[in-house]
Parts: C-alpha cells; sequence; structure tokens
C-alpha cells in the first residue's frame, strides 16, 4: 500500500447529512461515543479508510482471523436526519500522515455534502469523575452558541487539539464546513464510558436526536466499581505498610 485508499461499498443517498468522528485518543472517549451512536442508530457501513500511516500491526478479530487497520464510515437516519459516523481502530502515527488521512476522510465528506462537522474526544485532567464530567467545546462561533445555551464551557486559549478531532476541524474549515469538538473531562489512561455519556448527550440534544444510553450507563458503573476496588486494595496494602513501618520502628527504639 503506498497511499491513504477509500474503498466504498456502496453510496447511500444522503440529505445535507452531519459527520460525526469518534476515533481512540484520551480515555477513549470520542471512540466509544462515536461507536455507541452508531450501534443505537443501527448505522450500516458504506466505505472503509486503508493507510499506510497506520502503525505496523495488524487486528486480531474473536474468530482467530486477521485484518489491517481501517477507518469506518457508517450512515444512519435519526428523526429526518442524515448523519455519517466515522470510527476507527487507530489514529496515524506521524503529522504527515495525520493530514493526508484527514483530507481523505474530508474528500468523503464533501463527495456527501457535508457541511456540519463534529469531533469527539476526552480532556485529560487527571482525575474520574464519578459525577457528570464537563463537556468543553471549541470551533466555529455559530455553532458553539448552540451548545453554549446547553451548558457545554467553551474553551478560550487553552492548548492545542491533537489528532483528527482537531486537525479535521481546521482543514475542514478551508473547505466550507463548519464544525465543533466536543471533549469530554477524563482522567486520561482509565476507559471513560461516563465521559463518553457526557460528550454523547451533549452532541445529540443538539441534533435533536434521541438514543438509549443505558448500555454506557452501565458500563461506566463497571469502570468505577473496578477503580473502586483498586482504590481498596491500595489503601489496604498502605496500611500494611504502616504497621511493618510502625512494628520495625518498635523494634529498633
Amino acid at each position: 500500500m503506498e497511499k491513504t485508499t477509500v474503498n466504498l461499498h456502496s453510496r447511500p443517498k444522503l440529505k445535507s447529512p452531519v459527520l460525526v468522528e469518534g476515533l481512540p485518543g484520551m480515555g477513549y472517549v470520542g471512540k466509544l461515543a462515536a461507536e455507541h451512536l452508531a450501534e443505537e442508530l443501527h448505522a450500516q457501513k458504506f466505505a472503509e479508510l486503508y493507510s499506510p500511516f497506520f502503525p505496523h500491526h495488524v487486528v486480531i478479530e474473536t474468530n482467530g482471523t486477521l485484518r489491517s487497520l481501517r477507518y469506518e464510515f457508517y450512515h444512519a437516519h435519526a428523526d429526518s436526519k442524515d448523519i455519517i459516523i466515522l470510527v476507527g481502530d487507530v489514529q496515524p502515527v506521524s503529522s504527515e500522515g495525520h493530514y493526508e488521512v484527514a483530507e481523505r476522510v474530508l474528500d468523503v465528506a464533501k463527495q456527501f455534502g457535508v457541511k456540519r462537522l463534529f469531533t469527539l474526544g476526552g480532556h485529560a485532567t487527571g482525575r474520574y469523575s464519578r459525577g457528570k464530567p464537563k463537556v468543553v467545546g471549541v470551533g466555529d462561533s455559530k455553532l458553539l452558541k448552540e451548545f453554549r445555551a446547553r451548558g457545554v464551557t467553551i474553551e478560550k486559549g487553552g492548548g492545542p487539539i491533537i489528532g483528527a478531532a482537531g486537525l479535521l476541524l481546521g482543514l475542514g474549515k478551508l473547505r466550507g464546513i463548519q464544525g465543533v469538538c466536543l471533549l469530554g473531562e477524563t482522567h486520561g489512561a482509565v476507559v471513560d464510558h461516563r465521559s463518553a455519556q457526557a460528550v454523547l448527550e451533549m452532541l445529540v440534544d443538539v441534533l435533536g436526536i434521541k438514543i438509549d444510553m443505558s448500555a454506557l450507563e452501565r458500563r461506566a458503573k463497571k469502570t468505577e466499581q473496578m477503580l473502586e476496588r483498586i482504590r481498596r486494595e491500595i489503601e489496604r496494602r498502605e496500611r500494611k505498610e504502616r504497621r511493618a513501618e510502625e512494628k520495625e520502628a518498635w523494634y529498633i527504639g
């Protein structure tokens, strides 16, 4: 493979679709949110993207077969709205690769008449929120007004948005596509279904569609139970170490 390639399996007839991107990143927030959206809307895959800029490994499926790393494009119709959902295994490993892959994604978007783009991701804070994580938004000023009215915190200044979530917005703007990036607060090192749910709830509210969030809620509770077990185990070990230190100090004294 010498260049990034898009394989179209079908050409769905879509009317002014929006594009929603969710790829692996901080806390897997964007990927979890986009995949849940596709699942709940019973989205149909119509294209795949392959690139030599993806990492040099393959995916092993549950039945033991192998496949190449890829992005997948799905389309869905919900409440009179057409939606294209982009999910994938990985992101490119170089700056050049990020630009090439983003341009090919935008080629598909323009081909199907996308005028609005929503990218989803995580905003790492080093803390895991058991409440409702804050959602931060950046992007087109007109679109941000809709999210601000629904409680999104508008990021002013701040650091760069690395990867597809930011690059698609920047390059999309040059092609006349309005875009907003929604970032859910997340620890950064923990797969965060709670943050994915917060981001997705904000997105579907603006899109004017409804989906079931119960699966994300169940997975978030499982994550929290796991973290609680880890916390208790750490505390148990710390108490044991303190008792050992106190015992040793008593003998020395």
